[in-house]
């Protein structure tokens, strides 16, 4: 099985070996180095030892091991002694020298009979994120992923929580600018100064996940079943709501996000732009009469998710830009048959969906959209926040962003996306 960005597999074996070969062009005049990394449910190391590589080859209990010769690196895993701590296992390469990853002619992963052809074509960095091992429902999957990071290994080891020396710059380099996209997204926030700090995150993100230069739509659903009345009295859908109007911002150059709100019933409101932003939650809560398990005015208060998801397939099915979604729910999903069949719908259409549990429990099949067939590309992705008090706007928009360059490459490549 040829795997493509963002797809995954179940790891049926208890012990795999997990080959990475390369080969390169003939002007290629680096080296190129495997590593991996032993991840917790945060996603970073524990400890500097947690990242294998040349010169430490396995973890403490020899469940991860690696050996390379020219042109492979193989990685050993015995998942059936692999420390409970270790949720994920990233398996990454980084080129030491002045080339890209548009140098190599081949950069190939296998394991268990199955392969993934990394795409080079056009690619500028220099470390990239081969795949990720993780644990799945009581299993294993292994995903193909394919994240570039522009500056080799010092980056990508920081973002996995590894403190790795950073290179000197030579005594005579003149002082790198600042990226247009920084001072772009810092200027226009400067219309709602609360949120001028979430410039810095939402770059960083951004650029781990090679979308910085991208244009997208980007759309807000909101669950206002009678259950979120707790997320909405502590104002944590309004602080959602701006984190993400501040990324839209940045995707989207006409200034303005649509909403949904969604109960029993559904309903469109007034796009969010950043002058209507402050309040905005509170103000559509009082816009009209509620009945008495109503959050918001007319909409009922049980689940009802299939609805609102036609409604945006409808409005979006002939964009000519991605379109990104954000869907807040704390969970009671119950109509699984009904989402399914708007998920694979909607595969077909240039919409990803960014499912995010906010404090809740039971989302049903939205926890289980890996495994949904039946589409062209893997549209979705879920996370949850238990505690959104507790939760860095740097780990939030991380997770936001994850998957949707895979996405946007595979939708591309399908003819689904320009």
């Amino acid at each position: 099985m040829d795997l493509l960005p963002g797809q995954n597999t179940v790891i049926s074996a208890s012990q795999i070996e997990v080959r990475l070969s390369y080969t390169q062009k003939t002007t290629f005049r680096s080296d190129l180095d495997a590593s991996a990394f032993l991840l917790r449910e945060n996603d970073k190391t524990h400890a500097d030892e947690d990242m294998l590589f040349f010169n430490n080859n396995s973890n403490a209990n020899k469940s991860v091991t690696m050996r390379s010769e020219q042109g492979d690196t193989f990685f050993a895993v015995n998942l059936s002694t692999l420390p409970s701590s270790v949720s994920k296992i990233a398996l990454t390469v980084v080129i030491d020298g002045p080339d890209t990853l548009d140098g190599l002619d081949q950069l190939k992963m296998t394991v268990d009979g199955h392969t993934f052809n990394v795409p080079l074509q056009g690619r500028s960095e220099k470390a990239l994120i081969v795949a990720h091992i993780y644990r799945h429902n009581g299993q294993f999957k292994i995903r193909a992923v394919g994240q570039g990071f522009d500056g080799g290994l010092h980056p990508l080891a920081l973002h996995f929580g590894v403190d790795v020396a950073s290179p000197e710059p030579a005594p005579s380099a003149a002082p790198v600018p600042a990226s247009n996209t920084t001072v772009s997204l810092e200027k226009k926030l400067a219309k709602a100064p609360a949120l001028v700090s979430l410039a810095k995150p939402i770059r960083v993100s951004l650029e781990k996940h090679r979308l910085s230069d991208v244009k997208a739509q980007v759309a807000f659903v909101l669950d206002a079943s009678g259950s979120m009345t707790a997320q909405f009295k502590k104002g944590n859908v309004q602080k959602v709501l701006e984190r993400i109007a501040a990324l839209a911002v940045q995707f989207d150059d006409d200034g303005s996000m649509p909403v949904w709100g969604f109960a029993e019933k559904h309903k469109r409101y007034e796009d969010v732009t950043l002058d209507n932003l402050d309040g905005y939650i509170e103000r559509v809560q009082k816009n009209g009469k509620k009945g008495m398990w109503e959050i918001l005015p007319g909409l009922g208060g049980t689940n009802n998710e299939p609805p609102v998801l036609a409604d945006i397939i409808r409005e979006f099915r002939n964009s000519t830009l991605p379109v990104y979604v954000v869907f807040i729910t704390d969970g009671g999903i119950n109509k699984t048959r009904e989402i399914k069949e708007k998920i694979v719908e909607s595969s077909g259409c240039p919409i990803f969906f960014k499912f995010v549990g906010l404090g809740g429990n039971n989302y049903g099949i939205l926890e289980k959209l890996d495994n949904l067939s039946g589409r062209p590309v893997d549209n979705t992705h879920f996370f949850p926040i238990d505690n959104y008090e507790r939760l860095s706007d740097e780990y939030l928009y991380d997770q936001l962003l994850v998957e949707f360059r895979e996405w946007l490459d595979a939708a591309r490549r399908e003819g689904i996306c320009r």
